[in-house]
């Protein structure tokens, strides 16, 4: 019983929880969005969707990273306040971005106006759900993570269930949907940890100019954040405009499955950040067996989620969706190729290479658009699916072999 409470209490253990509960939600709202909207309205979601996702790169600037390790230790409310600080700025001028897209004839939107607006609204709140899961990891909040990824995942799961009872064929409401959610759980949150313990005095380590320090981290970080989310989701923005939202809907439906691989390998990865760097700074920082392991893990998992994916497909998805059988090898192949770079990358970060880390997946992300355009234009999703593999092949070939410089020759 004591092991299992020590397994249980594990910080890696809660995070993969929380990743677990997402995976299925996500999966569960895939399907139900797969049933209600069919390809092309699918396809006007995952557009909008990633159109916030990747916003709200730009709102966090890679703080989400760099706050993790930057604030070990520290108090929540001290944790919290700093990061809301540092969002405070660029959600002001996403706002104001925001008002302009809803209010002003802005030419070439046309219809996407709304779903357009509330996309942008999407990314700050993502971006406030990026800095609840860094804090927490931070200042050790882990059950209160847990129980936010809980109430956040109930909320979006009864929202997707109306949509899908009510019928709703309209994209722009299940935006929405996500949006409500989102912003309810989220605000909750950061209000709850923002005031915890303001009576009391302050324990642990503050860390000296702390919000300045993560900040530069974090841009340090930033071309790597916006390559690694640009070779995860570029592909669906480039889908969308070289070939249809109807292809875009076929291939975000098999790739939501498929990225399920590598969640449980990020969330491991982000609990042991701080540990890393600090073993990496005391001399003690062991690799092989890590590695190892994170590869026979890879492998499994890609195996078990290729056959699991081709008898599931047309059963879930429906057979609007027959198509899509061809993208399960290549997208099961590339989320397990990531989930093994981003744990490189996150390596060279624990031993403070930032410069180095952006650099693998810059180069990899270069690669990943010339293959995007160069094979979306010919064979479709099926060209952004393998576009996507060989992009992280990449980031993971140039972050491997940096990696292994880095560790030859030490500063």
């Amino acid at each position: 019983m004591a092991r299992a409470r020590r397994i249980v209490g594990d910080p890696a253990s809660v995070l993969l929880t929380c990743q677990l509960i997402a995976s299925a939600v996500a999966f569960v709202a895939n399907i139900l969005a797969a049933r209600t909207l069919e390809p092309s309205g699918r396809g006007e979601l995952a557009l909008l969707l990633q159109i916030a996702y990747l916003s709200s790169l730009g709102l966090v600037l890679g703080t989400d990273r760099s706050v993790v390790v930057v604030y070990a230790g520290t108090p929540v409310r001290i944790v919290t306040r700093s990061f809301v600080r540092l969002l405070v700025a660029p959600s002001t001028v996403c706002l104001a971005l925001v008002v302009a897209v809803a209010t002003l004839g802005v030419p070439g939107i046309g219809s996407w106006r709304i779903g357009l607006a509330l996309a942008l609204l999407f990314a700050i709140t993502n971006a406030l759900s990026r800095a609840v899961r860094s804090i927490a990891i931070a200042a050790g909040r882990y059950q209160d993570y847990l129980r936010y990824g809980l109430f956040s995942s109930g909320l979006l799961m009864l929202a997707i269930l109306s949509l899908f009872l009510l019928r709703v064929s309209d994209s722009v409401l299940w935006v929405l949907a996500y949006l409500v959610a989102g912003t309810v759980s989220t605000v909750a949150c950061v209000a709850r940890w923002a005031w915890s313990g303001r009576l009391a005095s302050p324990a642990g380590v503050i860390p000296e100019d702390g919000p300045r320090q993560a900040r530069r981290e974090g841009l340090q970080l930033l071309p790597y954040a916006l390559a690694h989310s640009g070779v995860l989701r570029l592909d669906r923005l480039l889908l969308a405009g070289l070939a249809s939202t109807a292809a875009l809907g076929v291939y975000a439906s098999v790739a939501t499955m498929t990225e399920l691989i590598a969640w449980p390998l990020l969330a491991f990865v982000s609990s042991r950040l701080g540990v890393w760097r600090k073993a990496h700074d005391s001399g003690a920082l062991p690799l092989r067996k890590l590695f190892v392991l994170a590869a026979a893990y890879c492998a499994t998992a890609a195996v078990l989620m290729a056959v699991i994916t081709h008898l599931l497909l047309l059963p879930l998805l429906g057979p609007a969706y027959r198509s899509a059988g061809e993208l399960v090898f290549p997208l099961v192949a590339a989320a397990g190729v990531f989930g093994m770079a981003h744990l490189v990358v996150s390596v060279l970060t624990a031993i403070r290479r930032n410069w180095l880390a952006s650099a693998g997946e810059v180069v990899g992300f270069g690669v990943s658009i010339v293959c995007y355009v160069v094979l979306i234009g010919r064979y479709g999703a099926l060209g952004a699916a393998y576009g996507s593999l060989v992009g992280y092949v990449t980031s993971l070939a140039v972050a491997g072999g940096i990696l292994l410089v880095c560790l030859r020759r030490p500063r």
